[in-house]
């Protein structure tokens, strides 16, 4: 079978799947109880201070759109994710957090008693991106790191600096 008809074959279930999750109508109200969810979780809430509730969501119901039907060749979904999210993972957004916002897709998707191999397959589709969490964390801890060492090393340059006046200075006033 050819790369074209595989990838025509996951394009066509992909849209079948997000027609049998009942369409736009129903997934704006998937999104509204997605968030709803995540808004009421203590673990997730510091991720959303300052954000405006009804852009991202606006921006949720465009990603699923893409991401149940055709994922264009060119979209990089990790450039974007690390990107967009890069002062989330500073801000402690890892993988643990991913199973938390995937549960609570699930979660959603029970709710509105979406079929259980309905609910397999957007996973299926979702649960590649936990990598990406992996990796924004992993990102986040080496920029920290680095931060971290730079600012050692600026007090170590500091005291080094300081000491060598101090050693002038000390033998400028023995003569």
């Amino acid at each position: 079978m050819s790369t074209y008809a595989l990838h025509h074959s996951a394009l066509e279930r992909r849209r079948v799947m997000l027609q049998k999750l009942g369409g736009d109508a129903k997934r704006r109200e998937a999104i509204d109880i997605f968030y709803k969810k995540q808004m009421e979780d203590e673990r997730l809430l510091n991720f959303f201070e300052g954000t405006d509730i009804e852009i991202i969501k606006w921006h949720q119901f465009n990603l699923m759109s893409i991401a149940f039907t055709a994922v264009p060749r060119t979209f990089d979904v990790s450039s974007l994710l690390l990107t967009r999210h890069r002062s989330l993972f500073d801000a402690g957004l890892d993988e643990s957090h991913f199973d938390i916002v995937a549960k609570h897709f699930t979660d959603t998707l029970e709710e509105m008693n979406v079929d259980a191999e309905l609910i397999k397959e957007a996973l299926d589709v979702v649960t590649p991106l936990r990598n990406i969490f992996q990796e924004g964390a992993r990102q986040a801890k080496k920029r920290k790191e680095t931060a971290e060492f730079r600012g050692r090393l600026k007090k170590l340059a500091f005291v080094a600096i300081a000491a060598a006046l101090m050693v002038r200075y000390a033998r400028n006033n023995k003569k």
